[in-house]
């Protein structure tokens, strides 16, 4: 009896653990602070008519994610082994992954392509479900363009489509026991060379999600601005250190400002640059530059030339002192030059011609 007891409790033990380990309670993401609780971790092939491929290469969390092609009644049916409670939250959250963002372009043309993103409480599709289109994912990546490669895909439940049901089963989805989901991509074309991947499908509180996003955008923005004084520190020279000394010192207070987040996110780089002045100031300051440029007038002589003019001449082509001086100078010219010497030779001329006159007349009256 007593035997019979103790393998009783083992085995009561044994459900207990089990049972805790199974259940997906509430979990806080550390660097976002939102609470969510997991709807479908993608890590095996869900039971149903599913297609999708597990591939444990490319994923978010866990183990895998499940992949697929795009094409002609491609219908991904996911049914969950346990329903999920999830009252208290009002946002689907999920990680999707495209190898080209030229898939939208493909449901912008109408009856070409029809897609569906859908979670029920029915068990089944088209009842007491929620239903998002591929359109109104495109809009909900964390704010930002889908891109290729993962996405982080944040969907409201208040802008899904509601569907009742017509029969016995119909209402409006009960958060407290989904238990199914749909992810479809079919139309009019056959299969493209699109691959899809889906992980990680959560569900947690919208406003906790758009609080943790204006967090992490104030945080970001406060540490641009820090970085940007940093970028524009002079570099410390042994000239302007005690100058800049002020300049470092109030960019150091501003990061220090900072939460923790927000410094993460200032660069290394910018880092770098801050510490690097910070130790070249501590470097002068404890072994000051002892050649530093003055600019006080000093007495001692300079090679430079004076400007102020000299009376003495300047001859280029003076020739030294102790060469020998020409014996016989050349002899100057009296003033006049040329003219005074024609004119006088003019003059002896006349006198000349004068005195052969004069000798001519004295022979006739002989």
């Amino acid at each position: 009896m007593k035997r019979l007891f103790c393998m009783l409790l083992v085995l009561a033990l044994t459900l207990s653990f089990g049972l805790a380990v199974a259940a997906d309670d509430p979990v806080t993401d550390d660097e976002t602070g939102v609470t969510s609780i997991t709807l479908f971790n993608c890590d095996s092939k869900p039971d149903g008519t599913s297609v999708l491929v597990p591939d444990t290469d490319e994923k978010t969390e866990g183990e895998a994610s499940l992949s697929f092609y795009v094409g002609m009644g491609q219908v991904n049916e996911m049914k969950l082994s346990e329903p999920v409670d999830g009252s208290g939250y009002d946002t689907l959250e999920f990680d999707l992954y495209l190898s080209d963002v030229s898939l939208f372009d493909r449901f912008n043309v109408q009856g070409q392509m029809d897609s569906n993103l859908e979670i029920s409480s029915s068990g089944r599709c088209d009842c007491q479900e929620l239903a998002w289109t591929l359109d109104s994912i495109k809009e909900n990546n964390m704010g930002g363009e889908i891109a290729v490669g993962w996405n982080h895909i944040i969907l409201p439940l208040s802008t899904a489509v509601e569907t009742d049901g017509t029969d016995s089963d119909s209402g409006p989805l009960d958060l407290s026991k989904i238990n199914f989901m749909r992810f479809y991509m079919v139309g009019e074309t056959s299969q493209v060379d699109v691959t899809v991947k889906i992980d990680n499908f959560r569900l947690s509180d919208w406003d906790d999600v758009t609080a943790a996003e204006r967090k992490e955008k104030e945080d970001r923005e406060s540490a641009a601005k820090v970085e940007a004084k940093i970028e524009k520190l002079e570099e410390v020279t042994a000239e302007n250190y005690a100058t800049v000394k002020k300049d470092v010192e109030a960019v150091r207070r501003a990061f220090n400002r900072l939460n923790d987040d927000a410094q993460t996110y200032v660069s290394k780089s910018a880092m770098t640059k801050l510490e690097a002045a910070e130790a070249k100031i501590a470097e002068f300051e404890a072994n000051p530059p002892s050649d530093e440029p003055t600019d006080e007038p000093t007495d001692e002589p300079t090679d430079e030339p004076a400007d102020e003019p000299t009376d003495e001449p300047n001859n280029d082509e003076q020739k030294p002192d102790d060469q020998p001086q020409e014996e016989n100078p050349p002899v100057q010219e009296p003033e006049g030059g040329c003219a005074s010497s024609i004119a006088l030779s003019a003059v002896a001329l006349m006198g000349l011609a004068l005195t052969m006159g004069t000798a001519v007349l004295r022979k006739k009256e002989d």
